[in-house]
């Protein structure tokens, strides 16, 4: 498609999926140059990060070491902590529960569901429930009636629009984050 409108006199950029903040920060800026609205962009970029760092800082303190599983698909594809999205669980300091998974440091390993299984999250995050699956679907996957999080309904369904797509909503997803840690500490102190 930029090819194409590249040949008829249309200037095109074409950002690659972000691996970092600092990436989403970058290509706000570069989007703010090529449009002539560098100030708004940086604009942006400051709301974010406030944004960010107001969640973090309000976050519970952690205490608890929270064990967490992001699925991407029900193929069991998932975020290691050198994605993106597991950089944002890194915030909170969590353990991802792929991370040992990813061999080759792709940052999105396709694990099994006997891999999950072995591994027992505490949370589960479901990041495309825009595609049918959801806190149900994943507790009546066989055998997964006995992990931790689906006994303590601890499977968070995350907007899909906030969840697959960096930008503006990136502090939408880290609040949910935080929330859902909140909820799991909370329930696990009680």
């Amino acid at each position: 498609i930029a090819s194409g409108l590249e040949d008829v006199g249309i200037k095109t950029i074409v950002h690659g999926p972000a691996v970092t903040l600092d990436d989403v920060y970058a290509q706000i800026a570069e989007l703010g140059m090529a449009t002539g609205n560098e100030d708004g962009a940086a604009a942006v970029v400051a709301e974010i990060r406030s944004g960010i760092d107001e969640v973090v800082a309000n976050a519970p303190d952690g205490e608890i070491p929270i064990r967490v599983y992001h699925e991407l698909d029900d193929t069991f594809f998932s975020a290691t902590s050198s994605s993106f999205i597991g950089q944002l669980y890194g915030l909170f300091g969590v353990e991802n529960i792929a991370d040992p998974a990813d061999e080759d440091g792709f940052g999105f390993p396709q694990l099994s569901a006997e891999y999950v299984l072995d591994e027992d999250p505490d949370l589960i995050f479901l990041g495309v429930v825009l595609y049918g699956e959801n806190a149900a679907t994943v507790a009546a996957r066989p055998g997964w009636d006995a992990l931790t999080a689906v006994q303590n309904g601890a499977i968070v369904e995350l907007d899909t629009d906030v969840a697959s797509r960096w930008g503006p909503r990136v502090p939408e997803l880290v609040e949910a984050i935080s929330d859902a840690l909140a909820a799991f500490e909370a329930a696990t102190v009680s």
